[in-house]
């Protein structure tokens, strides 16, 4: 039904939510409450390259460094990179949901937009930290052709030079250069009840927070959680740092009730609930029964009577914290408690069995989150290499962010783009096998060479241990990944021998026992890995024309109209970006080397007789999942009779116009 006309909002409340949902870096509210509009960053988002366009000179807060536009508009620019699917680098390829990307984080979300665009639960990044520990080294290349671009962002010719300087150097500008775009690519990946934790420390905290109130808006600002990460601080230090921040955002501050629950209750917590009543309902702890005077109805000062026979009324300068209705119900439930003599002040019982958890503290402890001495012993201990990686983050962190942003009965996406060791990777599949949930992650790590000075064990452990030719820290990550997934296989191994021996073991066995003992859920712990590699196509077609040679058109033709049998798997899953669909889709090859179907989508990449795509098609709608859609690679289509044709055959079966597609 219709809003009531005295309940709708005005048009202005509503344009106001229009430009908060697609452009929250544009609205802002001052300490009064007050919306102010920053036309500036409007401008911004709306044409990057168009600076003339708004001109606004006036005080305001906000984040500004040289380079912030070129950053943005690096963003959104056309994916220069394809992606190459290496099934004998993965695990399980067929069966499994997860997905691990090798190369650039930039490329990889820009692709990833693509197919995963509003689905993502939880993003955990722990990005450099912009410190001369970092092991990370920020591009330091720059082009012509990115002067070029500069230029018409409407950058001066000493900004450009400024701009090409931090390229490579350890700047705020250069950090906040580099963070921006993946910022804004993450946001677009987040589902509406998604969450995203950022690790940092001090050196970066203040700007990357900042920064994500322009990109996430500062009104889905959830936490600035401090992490404990070691017990005692660096002699060395003046102060030293014993903590790292985790900044949490989440998509939409409408949703942050689903976005974020509570956390099971710690086992200090649970220790203090007891039964002394014996009551049948189980262990209570009992809570505070008295309020505030100030928001306090009349109802909320009445008299009790005590078991012991005493009569009481609220303390002195409080009320009771409930209505007397309510506590006369209460009571009837044995559900106040009035101490074992019956002469206390009554509080309210509270059952274990109906505890919801508690709230998420914004400081998290070692005992409960790890440390990183824990962190370094558990990648160590698992690769059975000493010093293989140098800051990794320990599972038990990534857990608790798994446990209070993501459900195990929801198959949420996880995605770390700084994957580093694998750590979130691992978490995913230790919380699965621990809940029986089905998450899934996406990880994503750029080759990062590995010293063979700096870091000789890791080097060794890469060339010598997995026998790599390269050493990086991608090989690092995927090792992990694979250890991970072994060691739980096989203890789920274990659970179901120790399961199916137990009954026999145990005296007084009963068939019902049996019955309602579930085995171990298997847990999907293989993963597909993709390589970011550069398009061919695509770079020759970025050449400026005054550059490109005849010999450079007829290569291009050539490139792109001759089938390469050995191209093939490129090219379907690169087809699966094109059609939104996830890159662990199942493909079913229907006609070798010609027509194959992903989820709802038919691919035919080469040509064949028109009458058997007709017959192939019709034996497909029969299917309990017919295609709903019909692509055709166009480039390895060189009959022109067959592209004229398949135009008739999609219409004679039903598809319509927008349901037959030509990519390539």
């Amino acid at each position: 039904m219709p809003t009531p006309i005295l309940n709708a909002p005005t048009p202005g409340q509503r344009k106001l939510e229009l430009l908060r949902q697609h452009f929250p870096q544009a609205v802002e509210t001052d300490a009064q409450g007050r919306i102010r509009i920053n036309a500036g960053a409007l401008q911004l988002a709306i044409d990057p390259s168009n600076p003339a366009g708004i001109q606004v000179e006036e005080d305001g807060y906000e984040l500004r460094w040289v380079g912030k536009r070129e950053a943005y508009h690096s963003a959104f620019l056309p994916v220069q990179k394809i992606i190459a699917p290496l099934p004998d680098d993965s695990k399980h390829w067929d069966a499994t949901g997860n997905l691990l990307m090798r190369g650039d984080n930039l490329d990889a979300l820009r692709l990833l937009r693509h197919s995963y665009f509003g689905k993502v639960k939880l993003i955990y990044i722990d990005p450099p930290y912009n410190t001369q520990s970092d092991a990370f080294i920020y591009r330091d290349d720059f082009s012509a052709r990115q002067s070029e671009v500069l230029a018409q962002l409407g950058y001066t010719a000493d900004n450009i030079d400024y701009i090409k300087n931090i390229y490579g150097a350890r700047t705020h500008s250069g950090w906040l250069s580099f963070m921006y775009p993946r910022l804004l690519l993450a946001k677009d990946l987040l589902r509406d009840d998604g969450v995203i934790f950022i690790s940092i420390d001090d050196n970066e905290q203040a700007q990357l927070k900042l920064l994500c109130d322009e990109v996430f808006g500062q009104e889905n600002f959830v936490a600035s959680i401090a992490w404990k990460k070691r017990s005692s601080p660096d002699a060395r230090d003046t102060i030293g740092s014993v903590h790292d921040w985790i900044l949490c955002y989440t998509k939409d501050s409408e949703k942050v009730k689903t976005a974020i629950s509570k956390m099971p209750l710690s086992a200090q917590r649970v220790d203090a609930y007891v039964n002394p009543d014996l009551d049948e309902r189980g262990d209570w702890a009992s809570v505070d029964m008295t309020g505030m005077t100030g928001r306090a109805t009349k109802d909320q000062y009445f008299s009790i009577t005590l078991p012991s026979g005493r009569t009481i009324k609220p303390p002195e300068g409080r009320s009771w914290g409930l209505a007397e209705k309510t506590f006369l119900e209460l009571r009837a439930d044995n559900r106040i408690w009035f101490g074992l003599k019956g002469d206390n002040v009554p509080r309210i019982k509270r059952f274990l069995s109906e505890s919801d958890g508690q709230v998420v503290p914004s400081l998290w402890d070692m005992s409960d989150a790890g440390s990183n001495d824990e962190a370094k012993k558990e990648v160590n201990e698992m690769m059975e290499c000493p010093d293989v990686f140098d800051t990794p983050k320990p599972t038990r962190l990534i857990e608790r962010m798994l446990t209070i942003a993501t459900r195990k009965d929801d198959a949420s996406i996880v995605l770390d783009f700084f994957a580093g060791s694998g750590t979130t990777g691992h978490a995913v599949l230790a919380q699965n096998a621990e809940d029986g949930g089905n998450r899934q992650f996406i990880l994503v790590q750029i080759p990062q060479p590995i010293d063979p000075k700096k870091q000789k064990e890791a080097h060794r452990f890469v060339t010598e241990t997995l026998g790599k030719p390269d050493a990086t820290i991608f090989e690092i990550t995927a090792e992990r990944l694979r250890r991970a997934g072994a060691k739980i296989e096989a203890e789920q191994a274990e659970k179901v021998k120790t399961a199916a021996l137990q009954p026999a073991q145990l005296e007084g066995f009963s068939p019902e026992a049996e019955a309602g003992s579930a085995p171990p859920a298997t847990v999907d712990t293989g993963f597909r890995v993709f390589d970011l590699v550069d398009d061919p196509d695509a770079l020759i077609l970025q050449k400026p024309l005054q550059h490109a040679s005849q010999a450079d058109v007829l290569a291009l033709q050539a490139a792109i109209a001759t089938p390469q049998p050995a191209q093939l798997p490129r090219i379907l899953y690169n087809l699966l970006l094109a059609e939104n669909l996830p890159l662990t889709t199942p493909l079913r090859t229907v006609i070798d080397q010609q027509m194959y179907v992903a989820a709802n989508v038919a691919f035919v990449v080469r040509a064949l007789p028109l009458d058997l795509l007709t017959d192939t098609l019709r034996a497909l709608q029969q299917e309990a999942a017919p295609p709903a859609y019909l692509t055709v690679y166009a480039p390895w289509i060189a009959d022109d009779n067959f592209m004229l044709g398949i135009k008739t055959v999609a219409e004679t079966l039903g598809y319509s116009e927008d349901k037959l597609r030509l990519r390539g």
